[in-house]
């Protein structure tokens, strides 16, 4: 489906909503395929999101962070109206869901963000010393172009942790408009970027990095959290910017924590 501003999204189930949005050059296939088989059975109802110039979006008529979020926010009160809901947010994703909570707080109820971006220029971030550690054999039958791309992204590499890349990860990768993420690179910092990094969210807030995480780092992600009276923060070792394939197992632990949290400050307000 698509709002009247183009945003193409999925909703699914019912109950409170999470909003999940996908990190620069996917799609809302490598939130859901995912999230959606520990999902299914759950009263939270979830939203996926391609965001606008990825996936099935369209751009918005002006590449910048700034307008991107406002194309969010059209979205999101389009789909949910004023209702209370949670963020989860990747990367790029992360960053706009930290503006989403900024500019939407009597709505947004929880943020769950894995390897977000916090400072958009490149030259201002402490980023990691990324690693291989080989766990099995990989069998590269097809896209053996795009290996060498994982191997760059993912600490942990082994054939499933290899099949999981090519459904999360490559569908998006080949539907992206080019000329409009170079433009939205020129634009990419958000005007309260300087308040974000220095943000109490009280509300719940969840945050999960990587070790080894030579995109974004993981020590302003870790000041961000000391921040927040609600934060939390999973540190992850021996794993990268794909904490989703290179964690699975936690990621989920962390999330259904996240979620139960989310319940209990709903309950209390």
């Amino acid at each position: 489906m698509k709002t009247s501003n183009l945003v193409d999204y999925t909703v699914l189930g019912g109950g409170t909503p999470i909003v999940f949005l996908h990190g620069m050059a996917l799609d809302k296939r490598s939130t859901s395929l995912f999230f959606e088989p520990v999902m299914r059975q759950s009263d939270w109802q979830r939203v996926y999101l391609d965001l606008p110039g990825m996936g099935q979006s369209a751009p918005t008529a002006v590449a910048s962070s700034e307008t991107l979020v406002e194309a969010l926010i059209a979205a999101i009160h389009e789909i949910i109206g004023d209702q209370p809901f949670a963020v989860y947010g990747h990367s790029y994703g992360g960053y706009l869901a930290q503006a989403l909570a900024n500019r939407l707080p009597e709505q947004v109820v929880g943020l769950f963000l894995t390897g977000p971006v916090v400072k958009a220029e490149k030259g201002k971030r402490q980023l990691a010393e990324h690693q291989n550690i080989f766990l099995d054999t990989v069998q590269v039958d097809v896209n053996d172009a795009s290996y060498e791309d994982f191997l760059k992204m993912n600490v942990q590499i082994s054939q499933k942790h290899w099949e999981q890349y090519q459904k999360m990860i490559l569908p998006g990768l080949a539907a992206i408009n080019h000329r409009y993420l170079v433009d939205l690179h020129k634009h990419y910092t958000l005007a309260e970027e300087a308040i974000l990094n220095q943000k109490d969210y009280q509300i719940p807030f969840t945050m999960m990095v990587g070790k080894n995480d030579q995109i974004v780092g993981y020590q302003d992600q870790c000041q961000l959290v000391e921040h927040s009276t609600m934060g939390e923060l999973f540190l992850l070792n021996q794993t990268g910017h794909n904490l989703l394939i290179d964690q699975p197992e936690l990621s989920r632990v962390a999330f259904g924590h996240f979620l139960e949290t989310v319940k209990s400050y709903l309950a209390s307000r």
